[in-house]
């Protein structure tokens, strides 16, 4: 991985020996800021980032998805899919676009390394293909391609997750990086489900403006959790991670619950500082975060152990001055008041643990 031959740069090299390379210098064919104001996403919304860059180019592409063969006729031979591909963006790139605060110089700003996507069921192989496409239609920092570990999970995974790789950095010698992109399809299914299917999102793509929303923002960055031996708490403290111990009495006495890690925690407290309780656009409808809680009642204990340790452990304080804090604290509390408390007592996981648990570092 990464090295270059003449003007050629290796990518990846599989197992079967295939080679993913890509010509350098990477092109682009495309102003993202352009497409980011064709899509009406917000002025301060910065592209600092390489993956924000990538996001506007996908999201184009998708709302474009019925006329792409027109446009790009030597790229794709047919119609990429009859109607818009409603793609929402979940993670730090959503927050970005819904934030201030996480953009430039915000009080809340925080470096992102990749994007997090969602589609409907029904055009997710559609959207793959056309992310396979992406380079030959938009420039070369656009590529993306399926390995076969990626084939492999795909077969495995299909209509609910698709997962491919993609240029995600490039370097400032001009050189690019790649991750794995994950796919999502319906509902994001990691340690809970968020159901995004369920709310219609998919119809007000435009409205959220590409993304989940603010109350499944909230519910997808708030189901983070695993478990750990109690003993490894030292090893905790000496990595500055002991803030994302939950407070949960019930749970087995041999065994610390873990949450949020420090970025997704200031994820949520952009939220919290940027937009008030309410209904309507751009403000958290403590209605639509209930519903979510009376279906699931393992979710809503997870959601409500991981914003509340945003104030219990002071964190805020890290990152804002007093007063600004004190709104985040006021609106987080307002909006619990509204929501149902969860009266199971669980002394055993009650999330799903047949994730990959992250290495602490």
């Amino acid at each position: 991985m990464g090295c270059t031959t003449d003007k050629k740069f290796v990518l990846y090299e599989d197992m079967d020996g295939k080679i993913y390379d890509v010509d350098l210098p990477l092109t682009s064919d495309v102003d993202p800021l352009k497409l980011k104001e064709n899509l009406g996403i917000p002025a301060y919304v910065d592209l600092d980032y390489f993956p924000m860059k990538s996001a506007m180019v996908v999201l184009w592409a998708s709302v474009n998805a019925p006329k792409l063969h027109v446009l790009y006729p030597n790229v794709f031979e047919k119609k990429v899919n009859d109607n818009p591909i409603p793609a929402l963006l979940f993670g730090g790139a959503a927050i970005k676009i819904h934030c201030q605060s996480s953009n430039g110089k915000g009080l809340l700003t925080r470096a992102i390394k990749d994007t997090d996507f969602i589609v409907p069921k029904k055009q997710g192989m559609n959207f793959f293909k056309l992310l396979l496409g992406m380079d030959k239609a938009f420039g070369t920092m656009y590529k993306s391609f399926a390995t076969a570990n990626d084939r492999r999970f795909n077969t495995w995974r299909y209509g609910e997750r698709y997962r491919l790789t993609t240029i995600n950095g490039i370097t400032a010698d001009g050189l690019p990086m790649i991750t794995v992109l994950d796919l999502f399809c319906d509902r994001i299914n990691l340690r809970h489900k968020v159901e995004v299917k369920d709310l219609n999102l998919f119809d007000r793509y435009k409205e959220n403006l590409y993304t989940i929303g603010l109350e499944d923002m909230l519910l997808s960055k708030g189901q983070f959790i695993f478990d750990m031996p109690k003993e490894t708490m030292d090893e905790l403290k000496q990595k500055n991670q002991e803030y994302r111990i939950l407070q949960y009495p019930h749970f087995a006495k041999d065994r610390i619950i873990i949450g949020m890690e420090e970025k997704d925690l200031k994820d949520v407290a952009a939220i919290f500082l940027d937009h008030d309780l309410g209904g309507g656009n751009e403000k958290i409808d403590a209605q639509l975060m209930r519903k979510a809680f009376d279906k699931d009642k393992k979710l809503a204990l997870t959601v409500t152990l991981n914003i509340k340790n945003l104030l219990e452990k002071d964190i805020l304080a890290k990152w804002l001055p007093r007063n600004e804090a004190s709104a985040v604290t006021s609106k987080v509390e307002a909006l619990f008041k509204e929501l149902p408390k969860v009266e199971s007592k669980w002394d055993k996981p009650w999330w799903n643990t047949e994730v990959e648990t992250p290495i602490i570092q």
